[in-house]
Parts: C-alpha cells; sequence; structure tokens
C-alpha cells in the first residue's frame, strides 16, 4: 500500500537519581528511515539506552515485535492489560476506547486477541512477530500509527449479509466474420492413357455388347467409362486388339480395374485375354491378365502389374571444379527423373581402380544400367556431408544413353554443403541438349564479326539487404547457338542496390533472336549476395536483319491475300450488308498497311526472383535465365500492356492463423513472363484470423495466370500464417476485350449460317435480318477473369514443412461478363437518369454505385455510374447506359457512394430508370391486344443527403418505386 505514513514517537522519560523527565513527541519522515517500523523501534532503543542504567527497571519492557523496548510505567498503556488494570479503566478518564486514539476499546478485544501465528497469515498486519510472541493486543503506542489502528478495527467488524443479486458474466459477442462461399474445385481430367484390349482366342470369343472400365489408381480414380469407337456397330472380334485413348486425373501406380459386359442378349459371352493401361506421359504400362469368359452382365475386378521397361546403360561423367576445397570425401548419389518416371537413387562409387573419386579438377565416370526413361528432363544430385570440409563444388554432368544415342548436359558451376546457402545437401538440375558456342574474345576477330547495341535493364529485388557492391556481370546467348563473352556491367553510379532500377547500353556481337542469359557477380566484398528480380534487353536489329523480316512478312500476306480471293471466288453468293462492308474494312486496312514496317529491336524479358547469394537460396552466385518473352517492336518507347488486378486473400478459420509479417505475391502467366514481387498492405490490419483482404494492383498484362508465388518475411513474434486460398481478378484489358467478341461474333455467324440451312420455305433477306436481330444481343462483353488458388497450409518456419513461402497452382478459372451477367441468362440495356440536388455543396467527387431490384427478388450486381465525365454537381443531371442482366419492373434501387474525397456529402433530388423491354416480353403485350412498348420508366425520389455528416449520417439509400409508366415506339 503506497502511501505516507506518519509515525508518533512519544517517550515520557524520568531519571530517578536527578529527577529529569525527558519528553519526545515528534513526526518521523519515513522517506528518511524507511517504511519499516522496526527502524522505528530501533531507534527508540538506541535513545533510551542512554538513559541512567537504573532507570531500566523502571520501564515495563515491550516485546511486541521481537526488540526490545521500554515504555515508562506512567503511561497509559496501549491495551487492556491485567498487570496494568485489574478492571476496565473509565472511560470519561482514559479515552481508550475511541478509535481516534491508540487504544482500542475493550469489546474489540476479544475479537483482536488471536495467536501470533494467525496473526502472521494476516497479509494487511505488518506488525506480528513470528519469532517472540508479545501481548495478544497488535497496538503499542511508540510502534503503531493512527491509519494502522484504524484500519485494523474496520478490518474485524462484522461482515453484513449481502442481499445484492448474483452478478451476471458478461460473454462478449462473436466477432462478424464476412463468410467465404466454399466451392468444390473440379478434377482436371488432362492426364492421357491408353487402354488396350486383347480378345482371346477361342471359339465365338468376341462380343458386340457394351464394355465398361473403372480404373484406380493410388492417386485418384478414373470412373465407369463405356469403351467405344465412332465407328458404326462396334464389336470386339476374336483374337483382335482394340485400342482406346481416354482422359482422366492422374491416376499414379493403376492398381485395380473393372471391366464390366452388358450383352445385347442373355447368352452372349464375351472371352477376355488380358487388358493393357499405358501412362502416355511417363511411359509406364500395367497389365491385367483375365483369360476368363464375361457372361451377359458380368463383371470382373482384376489386379494389374507394371510392365517391365527395356534396360539400357547410362554413361555418367562428373566434372569436379577447380576451387580451393573442390573435392570431398561424401558420399554421391544421382536420380535422373524423364518423361517416363524417375529413377532409383544411384549411388556414384568407382571400387575398381581404388582410387578416389570426386577430387579436385577430376573428371570420374561411371557406367549405370537403368530401365528406359525416355527424355531426361533434370537431375537431383547429393551428398551425405561425411567427412571433414565435405563441401564440393560441382562443375558439371553428363549423361549420354546408348539406344538412341543422346547427350545431356547438366551445367552447375557451385558448392553442394552445409555452408552453402540454406545448407540443403541436394540440387536439382535441368537437363540441356547442346551448349552455346561462345564468340571470341579475340579483339581483331571481334571486329570483324556483326555488332548490334544491347540496352540492358536490371531490376534488383525489394526484400531486405538485397543490393549488392560485387561487380556483376552477363553473357547474353542467341538460339542459333551463338553468346558473347561474358560483359561486365557497371558505371559511375553505385548500381544494384534495393529496388533498383540500372540501365546499361553497350556493344557487342550480334546473337540473333536471345533464348537466354547467365548472369552473376564475383561475390567480392561483405555482404555481397544479391537478389536479382528481373533482367531486361533490348536487342536493336541490324539493316539486314530488318529486310529479311520485310521480305518473309510481305511473302505471307501475299499467300493470305490469294487464299482470301479464292475463298470469295467459291461462294459468290455473299449478299449480307454486314459481310460487305467488313470485306471493305479489311480491303482498307490491308492497303493501310501494305509496307511493311521493319522492326526497330526486339525486347526480351528474364525473370528470375532469386537470390545470387553463397549463403542463400541454392547457394549460386550465377544463374542461366531463359527468355519468357521475345517481342518485336516498331518503334522507340513502346510500352507493355499494363491491366488492373483484384488480390483477394483468405486467412484460415485455425488457431492462430492470423500474421502481422510482410506478406508478399507474385504472379505468373501461361505466356511464361511474370509480375514484380509485390507487398501486400494497404495500411489495415490485415491477414487476421478467418479475414478476408483486398488488394488492387496495376502490373503487366500476364494472360492466363498459372501459378503464383505467396509468402513472408518471417518477422515479428508469432509469424506463422495459415493461408485458406487465394482469389486474382484480372480485369481484361480493351485489345482483349475487342480479340474476344470478334471471336463469338465469328462463332454466332457459323451458327447462323447451319440455322440458315436447315430453314427452308423463307426469303434469304428475312432469314438474315431476323438471324441478325436475335444473335446481335447474345454477344456478352466480357468484365474479368477469375482465378482461385486453393492453399489450405501453414506458412510458418515453425509448423507443418517450415515453409514460409509457398507456389498455387490454378486450379479453377471462370470468365465474368460486364453488368454480372451470365451466359444463359436474359439482358436488356438500362437508362439510369440521376439528378443532384440544388442545395449547397450538393455535388460530391466520390464513386457512386446503383443496385437495381425487381418485384420477383432478381437483382443486378452493384453497378458503378461512371463515364469519365465530372458528374454529380449541384443541380446536374447525368445519364448513363449500362447493359445489366433484366430484373423485370424495377421495384427498388439501393444507391449510394464510396464516402471518397474530400466533401464526398451528396444530395440526392431523384434517380429514373428506364428498361427496355425485350423482344419475348413486347411480343406478351401484343398477344394482349396492348401496343408494342419502348421502355418503362421507374421514377425513384430522394431529397435527401448521403452525407456521413449530415442529415442521419448515411452514404447508402434504398428508394422505393413512386411512379412507373411505360413509353411506347
Amino acid at each position: 500500500m503506497n502511501r505516507e505514513r506518519k509515525f508518533l514517537s512519544r517517550t515520557r522519560l524520568t531519571d530517578p537519581d536527578n529527577g529529569t523527565v525527558a519528553t519526545c513527541v515528534g513526526k518521523i519522515n519515513p522517506k528518511l528511515y524507511g517504511d519499516s517500523l522496526q527502524n522505528l523501534c530501533r531507534r527508540t532503543h538506541d535513545n533510551l539506552s542512554r538513559l541512567s542504567s537504573n532507570m531500566a527497571d523502571k520501564l515495563e519492557p515491550c516485546l511486541q515485535y521481537g526488540i526490545k523496548h521500554w515504555h515508562p510505567n506512567d503511561r497509559p498503556k496501549s491495551a487492556y492489560s491485567e498487570k496494568a488494570y485489574a478492571s476496565p479503566p473509565d472511560p470519561k478518564v482514559v479515552k481508550w476506547h475511541d478509535t481516534n486514539t491508540m487504544f482500542a476499546d475493550s469489546k474489540v478485544l476479544d475479537n483482536i486477541r488471536r495467536s501470533t501465528a494467525e496473526y502472521a497469515e494476516d497479509n494487511e498486519t505488518d506488525s506480528v512477530s513470528t519469532t517472540t510472541p508479545g501481548p495478544k493486543t497488535t497496538f503499542c503506542y511508540i510502534c503503531s500509527t493512527l491509519e494502522e489502528h484504524q484500519r485494523h478495527l474496520l478490518q474485524y467488524r462484522p461482515k453484513r449479509p449481502v442481499s445484492a443479486k448474483a452478478r451476471i458474466e458478461y460473454v462478449a459477442p462473436k466477432p462478424r466474420l464476412k463468410k467465404k462461399m466454399i466451392e468444390d474445385v473440379p478434377n482436371i481430367c488432362d492426364h492421357l492413357y491408353r487402354v488396350d484390349v486383347f480378345t482371346g482366342d477361342k471359339v465365338n470369343a468376341g462380343t458386340s455388347g457394351e464394355v465398361f472400365i473403372t480404373i484406380k489408381g493410388s492417386r485418384d480414380v478414373l470412373y465407369r467409362t463405356k469403351l467405344a469407337k465412332k465407328t458404326a456397330n462396334f464389336s470386339f472380334l476374336r483374337n483382335t486388339k482394340e485400342s482406346f485413348f481416354l482422359k482422366g486425373p492422374k491416376l499414379g501406380n493403376v492398381e485395380i480395374i473393372t471391366i464390366e459386359h452388358e450383352g445385347g442378349k442373355r447368352n452372349l459371352r464375351w472371352y477376355l485375354d488380358r487388358v493393357e493401361i499405358t501412362d502416355m506421359k511417363s511411359g509406364m504400362t500395367w497389365v491385367f491378365i483375365c483369360e476368363d469368359w464375361l457372361d451377359f452382365s458380368d463383371s470382373r475386378d482384376l489386379i494389374g502389374k507394371e510392365k517391365e521397361q527395356p534396360i539400357i546403360d547410362y554413361d555418367i561423367t562428373v566434372y569436379t571444379g577447380n576451387k580451393s576445397f573442390a573435392g570431398t570425401d561424401a558420399n554421391i548419389s544421382l536420380t535422373m527423373y524423364g518423361v517416363r518416371g524417375p529413377s532409383q537413387k544411384i549411388s556414384l562409387k568407382d571400387s575398381s581402380k581404388g582410387k578416389k573419386c570426386f577430387e579436385r579438377e577430376s573428371v570420374d565416370r561411371f557406367r549405370i544400367p537403368q530401365r528406359d526413361l525416355g527424355e531426361l528432363k533434370k537431375i537431383r544430385v547429393e551428398h551425405d556431408g561425411k567427412g571433414v570440409a565435405s563441401g564440393w563444388h560441382l562443375d558439371k554432368i553428363t549423361i549420354t544413353t546408348n539406344a538412341p544415342k543422346e547427350t545431356y548436359f547438366f551445367l552447375y558451376g557451385g558448392f553442394i554443403g552445409k555452408d552453402v546457402g540454406k545448407g540443403h545437401l541436394f540440387r536439382e538440375i535441368f537437363a540441356k541438349k547442346s551448349l552455346p558456342k561462345e564468340v571470341t574474345t579475340d579483339y581483331k576477330i571481334l571486329l570483324k564479326g556483326p555488332k548490334t547495341t544491347y540496352l540492358v535493364t536490371v531490376l534488383t529485388g525489394d526484400v531486405k539487404y538485397a543490393g549488392t557492391d560485387a561487380n556483376v556481370f552477363i553473357q547474353i546467348c542467341g538460339k542459333d547457338g551463338r553468346a558473347t563473352r561474358e560483359i561486365k556491367i557497371d558505371d559511375a553510379k553505385n548500381n544494384f542496390e534495393r529496388g533498383a532500377t540500372d540501365q546499361f547500353k553497350f556493344e557487342a556481337p550480334d546473337v540473333g533472336s536471345i533464348s537466354h542469359i547467365i548472369v552473376g557477380h564475383d561475390n567480392f566484398g561483405p555482404g555481397a549476395g544479391w537478389f536479382l528480380d528481373e533482367v531486361k534487353i533490348k536487342r536493336y536489329i541490324s539493316k539486314k536483319e530488318a529486310s529479311k523480316y520485310v521480305k518473309k512478312e510481305e511473302k505471307r500476306r501475299e499467300k493470305k491475300e490469294q487464299a482470301r480471293r479464292k475463298s470469295s471466288a467459291d461462294s459468290p453468293n455473299i449478299r449480307r450488308k454486314k459481310r460487305r462492308d467488313e470485306d471493305k474494312d479489311e480491303d482498307e486496312n490491308e492497303e493501310d498497311r501494305g509496307k511493311v514496317k521493319p522492326p526497330l529491336y526486339e525486347e526480351c524479358v528474364f525473370p528470375c526472383n532469386e537470390w545470387l547469394a553463397n549463403d542463400e537460396g541454392d547457394g549460386l552466385v550465377k544463374k542461366e535465365l531463359k527468355s519468357a518473352s521475345n517481342i518485336l517492336r516498331f518503334r522507340e518507347g513502346e510500352e507493355e500492356e499494363r491491366v488492373h488486378y483484384t488480390v483477394i486473400v483468405h486467412t484460415g478459420n485455425v488457431k492462430y492463423a492470423g500474421t502481422d509479417a510482410d506478406v508478399f505475391i507474385q504472379m505468373f502467366g501461361g505466356n511464361g513472363r511474370c509480375s514484380r514481387r509485390t507487398k501486400l498492405d494497404d495500411s489495415k490490419n490485415n491477414f487476421e484470423k478467418g479475414m478476408e483482404d483486398i488488394f488492387e494492383l496495376d502490373d503487366i498484362n500476364l494472360g492466363s495466370l498459372s501459378h503464383i508465388v505467396i509468402g513472408h518475411d518471417d518477422s515479428g513474434p508469432g509469424s506463422g500464417w495459415y493461408l485458406d486460398d487465394v482469389i486474382v481478378r484480372k480485369h481484361l484489358s480493351k485489345s482483349e476485350i475487342k480479340a474476344y467478341r470478334e471471336k463469338e461474333k465469328k462463332k454466332l455467324k457459323e451458327k447462323t449460317k447451319a440455322k440458315q440451312k436447315q430453314r427452308k420455305g423463307k426469303q434469304e433477306q428475312d432469314l438474315d435480318t431476323e438471324s441478325e436481330e436475335e444473335d446481335e444481343p447474345l454477344i456478352l462483353t466480357p468484365d474479368y477473369e477469375e482465378f482461385y488458388f486453393p492453399c489450405n497450409k501453414w506458412l510458418d518456419s515453425k509448423e507443418d514443412d517450415r515453409k514460409t513461402e509457398r507456389q498455387l497452382k490454378c486450379k479453377k478459372k471462370q470468365l465474368h461478363y460486364k453488368g454480372g451477367i451470365n451466359p444463359g441468362e436474359s439482358r436488356t440495356m438500362y437508362q439510369i437518369i440521376v439528378k443532384t440536388g440544388n442545395k449547397s455543396f450538393a455535388g460530391t467527387d466520390a464513386n457512386v454505385y446503383i443496385q437495381l431490384h425487381g418485384k420477383k427478388g432478381q437483382e443486378t450486381p452493384r453497378l458503378s455510374l461512371d463515364d469519365e465525365k465530372n458528374n454529380f454537381e449541384k443541380g446536374q443531371i447525368d445519364v448513363f447506359k449500362i447493359e445489366s442482366v433484366d430484373v423485370g419492373p424495377v421495384a427498388l434501387v439501393t444507391i449510394g457512394h464510396d464516402d471518397s474525397g474530400p466533401g464526398a456529402g451528396w444530395f440526392l433530388d431523384e434517380v429514373k430508370v428506364r428498361r427496355y423491354i425485350q423482344k419475348k416480353e413486347a411480343k406478351e403485350y401484343v398477344k394482349r391486344g396492348r401496343q408494342k412498348p419502348l421502355y418503362e420508366e421507374s421514377n425513384f425520389p430522394c431529397q435527401r443527403w448521403l452525407s456521413s455528416s449530415d442529415d442521419d449520417k448515411k452514404t447508402e439509400r434504398q428508394l422505393k418505386c413512386e411512379q412507373r409508366t411505360l413509353q411506347y415506339e
């Protein structure tokens, strides 16, 4: 208890020899002597000891606190004592029953007389000694304080009975979380299998009945599928082999199949010899032996065995590097991956020669018999890390097959060890079928060869410690095998800093169309690690190459024109006006672009997004980057097309699922391009348990997305994150929308031609006009494409597989159309007229939206009211035309704004909605004998503020229809 305690010290002592009376009354400052009463008692004891020793027998000792001090005999006692008082004193003389004095009342004495042990358990009382038993009272004239005395009396008062009701425990309501619709991800059936059915060589072994097969693998199941061909009256003949190609999910190892025979007659039988199933991608084959009759409506379950593959020899040559401590005594093993699956782990040992393998600058050869893996794609090389300085510098590995004879190159050029990169003792290296022939660096020869200008743009990543001060070099390789030397890229600036973009322009030999580059650094200086985002190269095309391109393009256009003229001659009855207009436009376009423009430069992009460091990633400081795109540009300053992306992240609803770490995302397109690694942050508390976070991004057009990489930097306590899924919405560009509409128009033309052939007895013009009127509204305008990336895993360095970064593949994609229209839904055109009030500050610059509700419960999605003009100003009338779902007669509208910008308040006067009547609905009016209507106009008055600071502080209102009228043609 932090309070200032005032100690009253009053002592009256009389010397029997000289009759001196000593009286001391004073206040002791607790800051000087502490808060302990023992210090005060010791001080009192010291003062009394200075008096004559013959006074000690006239003083009454007090053993209250285990320290002896004396009270004068003639002073009143601090509590009731039989020695001092035979009976309680008169309260008029001694007021020791009053709480304002240092004495307790006689009625209270019985309550406060307790044992010393009980006092020791009392946390509120500090004045009880556990070592020396003292009087049964608590207070002493010298040792106690007034506040302590009063508190002690109040403590032992009898408690009053509690008559209040029991307190109700408050239970906090659950937080409102936005529910996420969980959709079943469809199983992608894109794996091809060949099913070979062998009918036995017995009398009447064939069948004309229907045969079905069900295939069960270790990973998935291909459900009941009919084995049939397009030919009429197909049947399984005696002693024949019939092959069928089925598409299904990736089954893994095929274990069991079920063959079902359903004959047309009850006496129909079929003798099945065996079934062979081949995975067309891996080349693995499984055999299922039957050798038995299958009666009418009979089925058999067959267990398969993998067919043995032919054994061939693989000649493996391992090149150890020429670096210091390049050799190793660890055990090296190798795994090969081909199109027909992986091999077993192969231990590379050569016991016949009796010499050590994998020494510095050594070449070790091994011949390993293995089943035919087909074309090799990659290898996995690893060691067990045994021995002193087990790190191993691998230069490259070559593998040669005998039948057919092919050589594969696996280039690495780096260390593999515990102290390199992330400490992994394995590397996966992809195969090359040929090596580039580097252009000679001889100065005289270099001047004779054709040269060109290269503009190299290097983007350093925006991650911690991404920059480097090491010497960076680049080597450019062409598709025809030519390559430049390693060129150092540097200038007077401080290059390659975190998040920086550096450009370098130089001349070098022309390697033709670029296929890949090799980029790296010399690892010089402290903290030389470098996180490279991507590299862009502009190769300026020479006049000779540009003229070749022009001639080739002219020949291609000439062939196309000849084919078009031939098709026009074959079909002279082209009558439709729209078709003639399109032909004229094509002719005009051909005349405009009759002269082929020569290309100016070739632009190539090489994504990396990896560390070039010996203590990060895979420990390599030099990497080979493949070109993601090669685009010809015809004028300077031509930029890449950029589109808008909406990223929706769902955090899981498990315990401790949220994170405060910095989350990033990177998107990869089907065209090989990738976006920059972007941090997901909008100054809110994102990525909490069960929450949905939405981010808006602008980046290059990646086309259809194939996969994304998402992760975090593992910063902060409890940075683990449970990611449920990610949804990316890619908003289509104008060129993509135009291409889609043209494609749909071609499809509609083909459909109308098929309909015209089927119709008879009508005139061609009437048919053409009717088909045009019916087909034209069916062309939808796409808005965005949605990609779904499921995860349902931890991104945590301490949970699951301890990964903080994951690559997620796209499992589902769907195209969404403007106005929320889906294929097959009826749609119509709406004209929305919005009138802003004439009050002061009635206008707004916020983003306004509207939603229409029909009588039968149908509704449109939220539609944005924006036509790139200065809308919603004071007293202004704005008109918008929007195509959306036909909801029938409009009964309600929901209108509001996002309250963005200063002075976002808006005074809305009224809204008018004109819904144009469709043909089917108009026919119903005609059938009833009424005039054909053009549109239906609904009036929705408001005359209120939509503001967060005025009126009722609402920025969204629902308006009811007050009047509805029909307008006729």
